[in-house]
């Protein structure tokens, strides 16, 4: 991981979505997360992605690209804690790039960027998908056993530390993304760091997240379709996750 520090402003156009490079296949895993409880997202009218990609200086998003390459995924937008600044994320070939709102010793506001660098040709991609009529309870990895023999009670299912609302986002994925997102990390790999978004209606929206340890990185991108009144589990889902080792 390595950052920068570069000055703030200007406005920039929006690249070329490019896709990444390995399909990866899915395999049995021994050792799945818990799912968790959607949270509402409570949109509110807002200005997009673009939009706040667009605030960003020139000198930002060229040393993003030339740090993590051609952006393959990306989302920008308000900074929580600096509510009139911008702040984006973008996953490329060699790496992913986040940026936060700073003001130097100068008084001058710039963006300081966090690096985390790929392994070469580590990044990999599996598309999820789940349908209205499709739960996310069927893809539970359960062990049958023979009709009426008692089965041990099953351990509950590790957690990572991540907050509430983190929990609440990934809630609504469906549970095979859920899986593919958190499942690197649970075998002593803490998450040192995560960001999500959500941009949209509660009917129809665009998510991005990811999650970030010393040796992984997963990222998740896609577009979800929600019929007022219908569970989160029920909901129609084309999602692409990607993961990726991180050099150190």
């Amino acid at each position: 991981m390595t950052s920068g520090n570069l000055p703030e402003q200007s406005r920039g156009r929006p690249a070329t979505r490019r896709e990444a490079g390995g399909v990866e296949r899915s395999t049995a895993t021994p050792q799945l997360p818990g799912a968790h409880d959607a949270t509402d997202f409570n949109f509110v009218p807002s200005p997009d992605r673009f939009h706040f990609w667009e605030e960003l200086h020139d000198d930002v998003k060229a040393y993003v690209e030339r740090k993590v390459g051609p952006r393959i995924d990306w989302w920008a937008d308000r900074h929580k804690r600096e509510h009139d600044r911008p702040y984006a994320v973008v996953l490329g070939p060699n790496g992913l790039a986040v940026t936060t709102p700073r003001v130097n010793e100068q008084g001058q506001r710039t963006q300081s960027v966090r690096l985390d660098q790929f392994v070469p040709s580590s990044l990999k991609h599996a598309v999820v998908q789940q349908q209205p009529t499709k739960p996310r309870g069927a893809l539970r990895n359960l062990v049958p056993g023979r009709a009426g023999t008692p089965q041990p009670a099953a351990a509950p299912p590790p957690q990572l530390n991540l907050t509430q609302e983190m929990r609440g986002f990934l809630g609504n994925l469906p549970l095979e993304a859920q899986h593919r997102l958190q499942t690197p990390f649970l075998a002593g790999q803490p998450v040192k760091h995560y960001l999500s978004y959500a941009y949209g209606t509660d009917e129809d929206y665009e998510a991005w997240c990811y999650l970030a340890g010393d040796r992984t990185l997963t990222f998740a991108s896609g577009h979800c379709t929600r019929p007022r009144g219908v569970e989160a589990s029920q909901a129609a889902w084309q999602l692409t996750c990607y993961q990726a080792d991180i050099a150190r």
